[in-house]
């Protein structure tokens, strides 16, 4: 019998010995459960997969090498069916052999039956799975909110791991168009998690994956308790941590939670999260978390970093990852912070394939975005009136969408222009036209306080730039930006 050969049989002697089912301790081994079926049909366990095997379930490789090379012996020595205590003292002839005979007979049973299969609900994503979940999904799409609660609730074939998976990607897709269907996907999404067959710790890893999205997408609508949703992940996604293997990769998880932790202004955090996420994401999605990443740090003050992230992102990207929406933000993103390292010359020379891809993406928002960042960009370039006439119109139309926080952010982007221009009467009489759309934001003691030291240094004619973009900067933290997609 081939080395191979010998290792599988040990694996599978071992796990026998201990009555484990090959799910079980390909979760305690923290390995794929088609890698671990392999093995046992075929051996070729590398060495340290082999350690982690036999670590995890506690049984010596040299005791299941000692049971294999019984069972080998009674298999030749017999006539009668191998296995039995009797059949080991006869075959060893030793006081050893009789003394642990009892205690081998369940190891040496396992070699009698074939090797199992990898287990049907822990085998790795398959496209068919995906294509099922598109087309639930698909069907979904003409209902309600309300309708379509109903039938993921009572129609069987809604409870797929799939599904989930696919309705949490569409909240995050959801939240560069409109806040509230963000937030019903994602309720939609948890709703499925808890109704997924299975055992109770794969249920909790799906609803761990659900509730990051709900997270998200409260923060995007505003929407709080923010916090507690993150929290209710990290707890449920911990409980089934190691449940369906290629399902509700961390990675997602962690992204979510960083961009949280940005718009509170923990930047700390949110750059650990970003890493870790990073570091254990799967090359498909690695453009995804490195935009994020990217927001992150243009947030934050760090435009070189940023275009760092940007540009890794960069030939995922022009290889098709993500489709139009991918190849805007990653323009739209260079763009914002080239303009904030007064490269403004390099930023407009993006303008017009932005403007083009805004067009074809059919996004109203991110159309208007894409003006705005082009009143930024001509701003850059000492254009005063153009970029004033642009950042106007653009907050007026903001305004009528009722997107009070994008309003103030680019009004104040003109405060800024205003006061380096030195024209402070343009400023107050702009901040006083503003102060309807600052009362609909519903500011809270860091924001309204800053508000109102704003507003106190611009009718004493005392205000600056830099504290127009301070109060920008705070506004965005305050969590009342509708534009998630575009900013992570």
């Amino acid at each position: 019998m081939s080395t191979k050969d010998e290792l599988a049989a040990q694996i599978r002697v071992a796990r026998g010995f201990k009555g484990w089912k090959q799910g079980y301790l390909a979760r305690k081994a923290r390995i794929d459960p088609s890698a671990l079926s392999r093995y046992e049909r075929e051996g070729g366990a590398p060495l340290a997969v082999k350690e982690k095997i036999f670590s995890a379930i506690e049984v010596p490789p040299d005791f299941a090498e000692g049971c294999v090379s019984a069972f080998r012996v009674l298999e030749g020595a017999a006539d009668r069916p191998a296995g039995s205590a009797a059949d080991l003292a006869d075959a060893l002839g030793t006081e050893v052999a009789n003394r642990f005979a009892a205690m081998l007979a369940p190891a040496l049973a396992v070699l009698s039956v074939p090797a199992e299969p990898p287990q049907g609900e822990e085998r790795p994503p398959a496209a068919e799975d995906r294509a099922e979940a598109e087309s639930l999904f698909l069907r979904l799409l003409p209902y309600k909110f309300d309708e379509r609660l109903l039938v993921v609730s009572t129609g069987r074939q809604y409870r797929s791991v799939a599904l989930c998976e696919r309705l949490c990607d569409e909240s995050e897709n959801a939240a560069a168009r409109n806040a509230e269907d963000s937030l019903d996907w994602s309720k939609l999404a948890l709703r499925v998690a808890e109704r997924i067959p299975g055992s109770e710790a794969k249920r909790s890893k799906a609803m761990g994956y659900a509730w990051a999205f709900v997270g998200n997408s409260r923060r995007v609508a505003a929407q709080f308790p923010i916090d507690e949703a993150f929290a209710r992940s990290r707890q449920f996604y911990n409980l089934g941590r190691n449940e369906v293997p290629g399902w509700f990769v961390e990675a997602r998880v962690l992204d979510r939670e960083a961009s949280w932790r940005r718009d509170q202004g923990r930047y700390g955090e949110a750059f650990a999260l970003h890493d870790r996420a990073l570091d254990s994401c799967q090359d498909s999605s690695r453009a995804r978390l490195l935009l994020n990443q990217a927001a992150t740090f243009e947030q934050a003050g760090q435009p070189e970093r940023a275009l760092l992230a940007l540009e890794e992102a960069r030939p995922a990207i022009e290889r098709g990852e993500g489709g139009l929406r991918y190849r805007w933000l990653l323009r739209f993103n260079l763009a914002k912070n080239l303009v904030h390292l007064y490269r403004a010359s390099e930023a407009e020379a993006l303008l017009p394939e932005l403007s083009q891809l805004a067009a074809e993406l059919g996004n109203d928002l991110d159309q208007l975005r894409t003006r705005v960042l082009g009143g930024e960009v001509v701003a850059g370039l000492r254009r005063w009136n153009e970029a004033l006439a642009e950042l106007s119109a653009a907050r007026d139309e903001f305004t009528e969408l009722k997107l009070f926080a994008d309003a103030a952010v680019v009004g104040l982007n003109e405060a800024v222009i205003l006061l380096g221009d030195l024209r402070t009467a343009k400023v107050r009489t702009l901040v006083r036209a503003m102060k309807p759309i600052f009362d609909s934001l519903g500011l809270k003691r860091e924001a309204l306080a800053s508000y109102r030291l704003f507003v106190a240094a611009v009718e004493r004619e005392a205000a600056t730039a830099t504290m127009a973009r301070e109060l920008a900067k705070t506004i965005e933290r305050a969590g009342k930006r509708r534009d998630g997609a575009a900013y992570g």
